[in-house]
């Protein structure tokens, strides 16, 4: 009899024991099990939200801004961006110029055309669009933090645009191409290298304009379209160079407050000058070619007596707008027109 409780007293000890043993190892493993494990999904979600990384709060935190104002009024950019996309010629034109790379850019007037031939060190980057139509969708997937547009040409959105990164605008591209490049500049930190190109350019013009003396000068800015030929006026782009080197305008194309004027077959003799000088797209020369340079009329205009007149790259006088556009315009002002 007493063996058999001395028996039975063992097992339940022994059962006493195994059950502490269990409890301990089951508590020991609830405080090494890794984080989250064994939380719902839902409190796991709940603990991470709002909650950035350390680098990413480390990243906001230290990185520097700066105010400038633009088209829109005053805006904080980074410091030093150094993820940039232009929307414009003249931002692409201006930033190779001052030797800062932009990851993505704007074709001028149709999806995925190159950028302009003229242009140096656009390898890699990326299309965005049109002027016109930019895309939001692959401007956002490029992260950048900085954004550089026209006010006239992406106004409708801006605020889309902002949302991306900070938006830089100028009010357009134009006569105001100087003011443009400091704009460009300041945005990117490159002030004093804008100076010094802005700087070089006026010299060359001065040394342009000292070396024609009192050459007659005056020049025709002629872009065919396809029923008319328009003609730039002073307060145009190209029309601004031409000024600023000294050259002048017929009476008839000297028109102040406009930009432009249409002129057809009916007209050609408002067309004349001492030097013409013209520039268009392949697919709107035909009404050039045929209606304007083969109508007799024209063999009669002073410039194409004399063999003055000179197709110039529309890349350039159309569509540049930035130093670097600005330069070449210059360059054919000397090879057609210095002495």
């Amino acid at each position: 009899m007493t063996s058999v409780l001395t028996k039975r007293h063992i097992k339940r000890s022994a059962s006493g024991f195994l059950l502490i043993l269990l409890l301990i190892v089951s508590a020991c493993g609830s405080k090494d099990e890794p984080a989250g494990q064994g939380a719902s999904p839902t409190s796991a979600a709940s603990a991470t939200i709002g909650q950035p990384s350390a680098g990413a709060s480390g990243s906001a935190s230290t990185a520097a801004t700066k105010k400038i104002k633009d088209a829109m009024g005053e805006i904080a950019i980074p410091a030093e961006p150094s993820r940039i996309v232009v929307l414009d010629n003249a931002a692409l034109d201006n930033l190779l110029a001052l030797g800062v790379k932009p990851i993505g850019a704007a074709s001028v007037a149709a999806l995925n055309e190159p950028f302009p031939s003229y242009l140096k060190g656009t390898e890699g980057i990326a299309n965005i669009g049109t002027i016109a139509q930019p895309n939001l969708e692959t401007i956002a997937k490029l992260n950048p933090d900085l954004i550089i547009g026209t006010k006239v040409e992406q106004e409708a959105v801006y605020d889309k645009l902002k949302k991306i990164a900070p938006t830089v605008f100028i009010e357009n591209v134009g006569v105001q191409w100087k003011d443009n490049l400091k704009l460009h500049a300041e945005a990117v930190g490159k002030t004093e290298e804008a100076d010094k190109l802005l700087k070089q350019y006026e010299q060359r013009v001065e040394k342009f304009k000292k070396e024609r003396g009192t050459k007659p000068s005056q020049v025709a800015l002629l872009r065919p379209r396809q029923d008319h030929v328009r003609v730039y006026l002073p307060e145009t782009f190209s029309g601004a160079i031409a000024s600023e080197a000294g050259l002048t305008r017929p009476a008839a194309q000297n028109v102040k407050g406009k930009q432009h004027l249409s002129i057809t077959e009916e007209q050609i003799a408002d067309l004349d000058a001492d030097v013409i000088l013209w520039f268009g797209r392949e697919n709107e020369l035909a009404y050039f070619r045929d209606k304007i340079r083969g109508n007799p009329i024209w063999g009669t205009l002073k410039a194409v007596k004399s063999n003055q007149v000179h197709q110039v790259s529309s890349d350039t006088w159309l569509s540049g707008h930035g130093i670097q556009s600005v330069n070449l315009m210059l360059d054919d002002l000397i090879r057609i027109m210095a002495p």
